[in-house]
């Protein structure tokens, strides 16, 4: 099984808030592209910090599934804490989850089973050397080229403070024509169902475990015709000490599915960030606890010891 149980935290954390926010913090004008630039490079210098965040995704207006958390994260030591309380379809389940250096503990509020990853020593290393090299200057060069015109649509607001607020909104006549080009099949990757062996291994595994992997995707309609791209809104709160104070990005999608249903499906996430340097995560004594460790077989997939 692919490591989908830990997408869950990154899917409300800090991790998703700045992977989808900076794949489109481009699109500011040349001000508040520059702004966000600063503050997010300056926020990636912090050693820890307190993260509270959300996930929603509704369809057709209809909510299919939400999350909510908070998080202590530790960037220089790479350990983190929190936790997370999921809604699917109606139904709700609450985890905790423990980062150290050398495994991932997570737990359900449902069930007194820890479940461990231990961590893969040479990719771990792997991971850190790219890290090292995230965003070197000629990517950035390459996204600064390609901002264009878009650097038009941003809203920017000083405070006497000198905090920002820096926000973007694009509807899908906005949008570059290569993004609108690409989004379908981005699309129907996320959101298509898997049909093979490793499902298979899923659906085995998610029996055992007393929680639900990957619940966005899992929720998501598959679209298969006519997707395109409405909406796309960004917000970011840059505070007196260019630090990035909130985060929220909104992605409206329209398709249809096999059978030809309508569908207009709606992304929501956001984060706000404080504690600058003054975070510890915890930590968990697995001592007398009832635990399952998660490993990987040759092909990679997770299976239960």
């Amino acid at each position: 099984m692919k490591k989908k149980w830990i997408m869950l935290g990154s899917a409300v954390g800090i991790s998703s808030i700045v992977m989808v926010t900076t794949g489109f913090s481009a699109m500011a004008s040349t001000s508040g592209y520059e702004a966000y630039k600063s503050a997010l490079k300056n926020t990636k210098t912090v050693q820890n910090v307190a993260v509270q965040a959300e996930a929603a995704l509704q369809d057709n207006g209809a909510v299919l599934a939400s999350a909510n958390g908070s998080f202590k994260v530790s960037l220089d030591s790479k350990t983190a804490s929190g936790s997370a309380n999921v809604s699917v379809n109606g139904n709700q389940q609450a985890l905790s989850f423990y980062k150290e250096a050398n495994q991932t503990v997570l737990k359900s509020a449902a069930s007194d089973v820890y479940f461990v990853k231990q961590e893969n020593e040479k990719k771990h290393k792997t991971e850190n050397k790219l890290n090292e090299t995230e965003i070197p200057q000629q990517v950035e060069t390459v996204i600064d080229a390609l901002v264009g015109n878009l650097k038009d649509y941003v809203a920017v607001d000083t405070k006497d403070d000198g905090s920002k607020d820096i926000s973007i909104q694009l509807d899908n006549a906005q949008i570059p024509t290569v993004v609108n080009a690409l989004a379908p099949i981005a699309i129907k990757e996320a959101t298509k169902t898997e049909h093979d062996g490793e499902k298979n291994d899923d659906a085995v595994q998610a029996n055992a475990l007393p929680f639900q992997e990957d619940f966005l995707k899992n929720a998501a309609p598959q679209l298969t015709q006519d997707i395109k791209i409405e909406h796309v809104s960004i917000k970011a709160t840059v505070n007196s000490s260019n630090y990035l104070s909130h985060q929220e990005a909104d992605l409206t999608v329209s398709g249809k599915d096999d059978a030809g249903t309508v569908h207009q499906v709606t992304l929501h996430l956001q984060a706000n960030l404080s504690d600058y340097n003054l975070t510890k995560p915890e930590t968990v004594d697995l001592t007398g606890k009832t635990v399952q460790t998660l490993k990987h077989d040759h092909q990679g997939k997770q299976e239960h010891e």
